[in-house]
């Protein structure tokens, strides 16, 4: 007992000195503020992820970032906005990514025809597949415009067999974003076809038809509208998860 009181006494205030650095810490982590412009820059940047996963971890990634952040900085470092953006991509999937780049073939073909009915007198130098060119072309949009129209061709049956496989398509609780995503591919086709019959129109044209360039531009904005339909069809969990 002679020995024990010491030893009891000898943890009480161990006990005690432990207790005031905690607390200590904890008031040094309670007086520290993230900067006002870095966390909503962050969320912005975790809108790379889809909208599913966010639900779910958007709070713990964020809190993993906001823990390691400087007081002095205001913005994310370009190393850590590129692991974030690439960890999205990664979630979302190649089904995802090559419905984009099909997308963007899209309003990019409507701009280009935009483009072409601003110069009176262009002419059709293909016809499979079909390419118009005017005077004055940039040599990278002649060599450019037909293998575009290609890929563009293969994607649509690529992405729509990638689509049916990733939202397990067959199944009929899955019918409603299947049928999104299909239609989208219907209604991207048809809007491509719009675009190549406004061409048509204008061949042999002596002055600017301005109401088939703003047709054109109509286009570009239609092919948004499709890629927000096929990003909310896609934005599930993956086929191996559901």
């Amino acid at each position: 007992m002679e020995i024990g009181v010491p030893i009891a006494f000898q943890t009480v205030i161990r006990y005690a000195r432990w207790s005031k650095n905690a607390r200590r810490m904890a008031d040094e982590l309670a007086s520290r503020r993230v900067p006002g412009d870095l966390e909503p820059r962050w969320r912005w940047l975790l809108r790379a992820y889809p909208a599913w996963y966010r639900r779910e971890r958007s709070e713990e990634l964020l809190n993993n970032l906001l823990a390691n952040y400087s007081l002095s900085r205001t913005r994310p470092r370009f190393r850590e906005a590129r692991k974030i953006i690439i960890g999205g991509l990664r979630v979302r999937g190649w089904t995802w990514a090559l419905s984009m780049l099909w997308v963007l073939i899209g309003a990019g073909g409507a701009i280009y025809a935009a483009v072409a009915l601003s110069h009176p007198d262009f002419q059709e130098v293909l016809i499979a597949p079909p390419t118009v060119q005017w005077n004055g072309e940039p040599q990278l949009f002649i060599d450019a415009a037909p293998i575009a129209e290609l890929t563009w061709a293969l994607l649509s049956a690529l992405i729509f067999f990638g689509g049916l496989f990733r939202l397990r398509g067959w199944r009929p609780r899955n019918w409603p974003r299947m049928i999104a995503f299909a239609g989208s591919l219907v209604g991207g086709a048809a809007l491509m076809i719009v675009a190549k019959i406004g061409l048509a129109s204008g061949l042999g044209e002596h002055v600017v038809n301005q109401a088939l360039r703003l047709r054109e531009m109509v286009l570009v904005i239609a092919w948004v509208a499709l890629g927000g339909a096929i990003n909310w069809a896609l934005s599930v969990r993956p086929a191996s998860n559901i």
